[in-house]
């Protein structure tokens, strides 16, 4: 008897099939006849058994090749998009894309984006995940190795902020991320942004006992109708208040309110959620709404900054409250940057490793970073021109 144990895969039958979910919300399919030429299986939710006289090792092997098999056909469970699982022997560098992995900005700022999804659909996304046809998510003990070469680099502490192009609170293994992230002794403060619409008290209560010192939630309407049509989905509106209210009593974490002003749709409840944050003692950063290119347009023009910052002036003189500089132990300063090995212009040879997250880009790696390569239909190798370079994120197109 061979009894196999994994903490981040749970398994389930269904009919003729085992299906594997992968750090909580993605998932494959195993053929059980697959498993039942190695020996006679019990499944179990952590564990797969099989009654068998083979040797472990054999087994092992055996099933390895299979999972390898899985995860080539890894989807998400809430989109059901191809998802592309980033590891540490998958020959995938983590600097170079603005979309997954590690940005350096050249500060003192560090961002880590451990997976790419959403569960709700806001209207003013600046991703708009309807335009991206795949996910990606990144082995927890991968980012922290990178994380700690470019700690290395850095003349000051850091401050460590998660985020990306989806929520992180779905990332399967983010309390085992921030623990590792706090045994580095060279970070400062570790923050994320969230909707926080699957958090509950007790999931909170773990990430602030393990690390996080700083919860950024993009809260931006108390109305319930308006809050279900910004997220475009039933968005908890009552609860999410009641992780506020916890998070900033707690004294071992700061809460930041971080709502979005988009004109003509919750201009009037910024005002309510300035009010509702200073009573609870929360930061408070309003939020610009900004066209990209990319993302979502719910309006025809966006508020001029200039005219965004005069209102802004306006409401911290009529609250009396600061709501630009959040908090001083989040100062961004200047700060030694990782070389980039590349310049805007230089034609290079890429090799693409996966279809990449838009329409006609591909994943490509050179000299080990990404290479984001657009107007794409190539696969392979072949040369691309940079057009792109700025804080080591390369884009580029074929030449």
């Amino acid at each position: 008897m061979v009894k196999l144990s994994f903490k981040s895969l749970q398994f389930s039958e269904k009919e003729d099939k085992i299906r594997v979910i992968f750090l909580k919300y993605n998932y494959f399919y195993i053929n059980r006849k697959s498993l039942e030429n190695m020996g006679k299986i019990k499944v179990e939710r952590n564990s797969i058994e099989f009654i068998t006289n083979k040797k472990k090792e054999n087994i092992e092997n055996k099933f390895n090749f299979i999972l390898s098999e899985g995860f080539s056909k890894l989807k998400n469970t809430l989109n059901g998009k191809p998802v592309l699982y980033i590891h540490q022997n998958s020959g995938i560098p983590l600097i170079g894309s603005g979309e997954f992995g590690i940005v350096d900005r050249g500060t003192n700022m560090i961002e880590v984006k451990p997976m790419t999804y959403c569960n709700v659909n806001c209207v003013f996304c600046s991703v708009d995940h309807d335009k991206r046809k795949r996910d990606i998510v990144i082995e927890k003990d991968y980012l922290i190795q990178e994380l700690r070469k470019i700690i290395d680099v850095k003349d000051k502490r850091v401050n460590i902020h998660i985020g990306g192009q989806g929520d992180p609170s779905l990332y399967g293994d983010l309390v085992g991320l921030i623990k590792d992230m706090k045994k580095i002794d060279q970070i400062n403060t570790i923050s994320m942004v969230t909707n926080a619409v699957i958090l509950t008290k007790s999931e909170v209560q773990r990430l602030i006992d393990v690390g996080l010192s700083h919860f950024h939630i993009s809260l931006c309407a108390i109305d319930q109708d308006l809050a279900d049509r910004i997220a475009q989905t039933k968005y908890p509106v009552k609860k999410v208040m009641e992780l506020c209210e916890m998070i900033a009593a707690s004294d071992k974490s700061k809460l930041i309110l971080a709502p979005v002003m988009v004109p003509g749709l919750n201009e009037e409840e910024i005002e309510k959620i300035i009010q509702y944050g200073k009573k609870i003692g929360a930061l408070i950063g309003v939020q610009n709404f900004l066209e990209y290119q990319f993302g979502k347009k719910p309006v025809k023009n966006s508020i001029p900054m200039k005219v965004f910052m005069e209102r802004i002036d306006r409401l911290e003189e009529k609250y009396d409250i600061d709501l630009k500089g959040l908090d001083g132990d989040l100062k961004i300063e200047e700060d030694v940057e990782i070389p980039r090995i590349f310049k805007k212009g230089d034609v290079i040879e890429v090799e693409t490793v996966w279809d990449g997250r838009l329409k006609n880009t591909k994943i490509a790696i050179a000299k080990d970073k990404i290479v984001n390569v657009i107007s794409c239909h190539k696969d392979g190798r072949f040369k691309v021109k940079l057009i792109r370079t700025k804080h080591n994120i390369y884009t580029a197109a074929p030449v």
